[in-house]
């Protein structure tokens, strides 16, 4: 029997390693358990997005606080770590409209969120947003822009904070697998792992894509579609400009990288494999973000694309995740499903998580993401237009 924790995290992705990070600094005794290296998966293959552009409203409380935190990041994981990350902020993330229907969108968005007394997102008339991207095709018709925002190297804030986490006194236990959970008499876990039994007072279940499945061990079922999201990268070119292009209903997302690189994504999923801990590719599909891209940019339709990769993600049924005390398990924690827009918001749901199991008391900021909110009749799902 391996030594009790007062928490046993399952999964070492950036939120594991995050909330395991702020129980160990309020004197909690932490053990994680990954199942493959810590971040390999959506933690350290995502696009790096650090945005309040287009977040539903449900999430901007948790996403003005991680962007804060984002902007200090020194404070959290050391100044060496926090450089390492390439943080870039205020060079603003810019959604383009290249269809009437999205410019009329923006419009109604912005009007939605002034009248909630959110003012970070600017509709941007076709003048400027082709100042601010050179190269932008002529049929554009306009944008909406976070001059906040930028974008971070995912796979070494993964690092930076399972570092930090470890130098807090975190135990992190690699290639082990949860065979059982079980709750305890004495109101305590047992978990059955590759690396012999586990004790802990509470569990906090992080394991992403594979989110589902340990809620579905102790009787929870938690709805998740698991996505292959997938990424491509170009070779390298002349900088073109500095703010990170999505779309609104295009598959279009890129940025440039430090060295050159057009980082290109789009919400694209390939083929999961979820028994197997892996995922593929799938370029038929692929080819329509490259055409979105292209479409928006015509004079990068000659660079080539190097390489591609995917990683494994969990999608809600409301595209918001589940962050919150389980509803039929005491002492279990579900913190998972983050739609491929979860690396922005790590940080604050791993200090908010840790401040609530640490008092006691579910912090207010965490209500809309209740583990129970699929079966409550009061839950209406919110669309596009009130996201």
């Amino acid at each position: 029997m391996n030594r009790p924790s007062d928490v046993l995290i399952i999964g070492g992705g950036l939120h594991g390693c995050a909330a395991a990070l702020f129980l160990a600094r309020a004197g909690r005794r932490v053990t994680v358990i990954e199942k493959n290296i810590a971040g390999r998966h959506a933690s350290s293959v995502n696009a790096g997005g650090l945005r309040l552009l287009m977040r539903d409203v449900r999430e901007y409380p948790l996403s003005l606080r991680a962007m804060e935190m984002w902007e200090n990041l020194a404070d959290i994981v050391g100044a060496e770590a926090a450089a390492a990350c390439e943080i870039r902020l205020g060079v603003s993330q810019i959604a383009v409209a290249m269809e009437a229907a999205e410019l009329q969108w923006i419009h109604a968005r912005v009007q939605d969120m002034q009248r909630r007394g959110i003012l970070s997102e600017e509709v941007v008339e076709p003048r400027e947003l082709h100042r601010l991207l050179p190269g932008l095709a002529p049929s554009a018709l306009g944008g909406l822009i976070s001059r906040r925002d930028g974008h971070a190297n995912p796979a070494n804030a993964a690092r930076a904070f399972r570092l930090a986490a470890e130098a807090a006194g975190v135990r992190i236990v690699e290639s082990c697998s949860l065979r059982a959970l079980t709750p305890l008499a004495a109101g305590h876990w047992r978990a059955e792992t590759d690396a012999g039994p586990m004790e802990a007072e509470q569990v906090v279940n992080c394991a992403g894509a594979w989110g589902a499945q340990v809620a579905a061990r102790v009787g929870e079922t938690l709805p998740l579609e698991v996505l292959a999201l997938s990424m491509m990268v170009t070779a390298r070119v002349k900088p073109l400009f500095a703010p990170v292009v999505i779309g609104i209903d295009q598959p279009l997302s890129f940025k440039q990288s430090a060295v050159g690189s057009l980082v290109i994504g789009g919400g694209i999923s390939g083929k999961p494999c979820l028994d197997r801990n892996t995922s593929f590719v799938v370029m038929d599909r692929m080819a329509s973000s490259a055409a979105a891209t292209v479409a928006a940019f015509p004079a990068l339709a000659q660079i080539p694309v190097v390489r591609t990769w995917t990683g494994l993600e969990g999608k809600t049924p409301d595209g918001i995740p589940f962050i919150g005390p389980s509803s039929l398990n005491p002492g279990l924690w579900h913190v998972f499903g983050f739609c491929g827009h979860g690396f922005q918001l790590a940080p604050a749901v791993g200090e908010i998580v840790a401040q609530s199991i640490v008092t006691g008391r579910p912090d207010p900021r965490l209500a809309p993401f209740a583990t129970d909110r699929f079966v409550r009749p009061d839950h209406r799902p919110m669309s596009r237009s009130s996201a």
